[in-house]
């Protein structure tokens, strides 16, 4: 079986929205709702841990009466809230790990990882469309081959033991990561499998964000 994480952390400064952006209503229903109901419609996850700001637990855990939702406080981190959400799974094999702020997940990425994380960790990206740079201040230092970048997204998919193993890894390290892949990677020294996913799971971050959203879902 299957377990979920889906992190409900966040803010929305730079939306000017002054509370946290998974509250935000689309069409009825929170941005965090929706991010979160593949996961709770889908018979192979026995459970489903959302991680709450603990300024936003209440407000959060009003939204899921569902048996299988368990809302849980987080820590200060995104790293110190994924590991929180690690630590609450009962008898899954693996997880998937899922950004409460990407509420246009689909079903078809959700089975793609399923079918493969049963042999190694997979998580989801797109390829680069526009030329990339890299750059210090003002100045151009250098292009990239865009055809060998690309942006990382979420759900990320786990054994759950292994990705457990990491996090305590690095917690015992006091490293620190962006997103569970290079941890997993920079602790365990493996490889992750990539799969390519839609442009639609869009990860809200702007008020423009918030305007396509609107309109797709």
């Amino acid at each position: 079986m299957f377990s979920a994480i889906i992190l409900g952390g966040g803010s929305g400064e730079r939306m000017g929205l002054g509370y946290n952006k998974v509250l935000y209503k689309i069409k009825g229903k929170t941005v965090i709702e929706h991010a979160s109901k593949c996961f709770i419609d889908d018979p192979d996850f026995s459970e489903v841990i959302i991680v709450a700001n603990r300024e936003d637990y209440d407000r959060i855990k009003v939204l899921f009466d569902q048996e299988k939702v368990k809302v849980i406080k987080g820590g200060k981190t995104r790293q110190e809230s994924v590991y929180e959400g690690l630590k609450q799974i009962l008898n899954s094999t693996f997880v998937l790990i899922h950004d409460g702020a990407r509420p246009n997940i689909s079903k078809e990425s959700i089975e793609k990882l399923k079918n493969v994380v049963e042999n190694e960790p997979a998580i989801l990206f797109t390829k680069a469309t526009d030329s990339i740079i890299e750059y210090e201040g003002n100045k151009i230092k250098k292009y990239l081959n865009r055809d060998k970048v690309g942006y990382i997204k979420t759900p990320q998919a786990f054994n759950v033991k292994e990705i457990l193993k990491a996090y305590e890894l690095a917690i015992k390290q006091n490293h620190q990561y962006n997103d569970d892949a290079s941890l997993y990677m920079g602790e365990l020294k493996l490889n992750i499998k990539l799969i390519e996913d839609d442009d639609s799971n869009i990860k809200l971050t702007t008020k423009f964000d918030l305007n396509i959203m609107e309109d797709i879902l």
